[in-house]
């Protein structure tokens, strides 16, 4: 009987060798990989999210997310800008005027500013800042004829670019005071303003204390000629 019990367990185990014969072994399954709730090398995005860095173009430098934001205007409204290039600006950046006429050119080289040209809407040249060989900016004015001007009178700043302001506090804050304000009432509060371009008004050397320290930049984005929002930068 012990015989018997052996070699059936013998001829049982061939069986059970030669019928795995040929077949390839299926690995065992692995239980997913969970991510780290915070990976190395991974940045915030500002709403709670965590996103892996993507590698950096050549050419680029990644700003850092927990430093002040750096904002451009696209389409009237402010964004941030998360890469800039490496290399200084060299080129030059246009503004026009509602007829299509070009109102101001302004000329980089190497990231400094080396000359401005206004024009008038009619395109007679209304100003125009340059450096000369020893570095000295001179600046050329001329009337919507085409005649040579003195530089104009220095504009005495209006009451609201004098003021010390608030930002998102109360009532008095200029984001809350002014939204939804006309254009109007804008010109006789702060005067005309440093620049205009895709119906945002940007005033420049303002003080406006904030969360994130103090501003000097404040940008009205107009819609209708009332004011649809009020940003504030360095």
């Amino acid at each position: 009987m012990l015989r018997i019990a052996i070699l059936s367990m013998t001829f049982g185990s061939v069986l059970a060798a030669w019928s795995g014969c040929g077949k390839e072994e299926t690995p065992p399954v692995q239980p997913a990989e969970l991510l780290p709730e915070n990976p190395e090398g991974a940045e915030n995005d500002g709403g709670g999210k965590v996103q892996v860095n993507t590698p950096v173009p050549e050419g680029h430098i990644r700003l850092k997310t927990d430093g002040m934001p750096v904002l451009a205007q696209m389409n009237g409204s402010a964004h941030r800008v998360h890469e800039i290039d490496e290399l200084p600006y060299t080129g030059k950046v246009m503004e026009f005027h509602a007829n299509g006429m070009e109102k101001k050119e302004i000329v980089y080289a190497d990231g400094q500013l080396t000359r401005t040209t206004e024009w008038h809407e009619n395109g007679q040249k209304k100003m125009e800042s340059k450096l000369d060989a020893s570095g000295l900016r001179q600046e050329s004015y001329w009337d919507q004829d085409g005649s040579p001007q003195k530089k104009p009178a220095p504009v005495v700043a209006a009451l609201g670019r004098k003021m010390n302001w608030s930002y998102n506090v109360n009532a008095r804050s200029i984001d809350i005071a002014y939204r939804g304000k006309s254009s109007e009432i804008i010109l006789k509060g702060f005067g005309e303003p440093d620049d205009k371009t895709n119906g945002v008004w940007v005033y420049r050397g303002m003080k406006v204390q904030t969360a994130r320290g103090l501003m000097t930049t404040v940008r009205f984005v107009m819609q209708n000629d009332i004011v649809f929002q009020v940003s504030v930068e360095p």
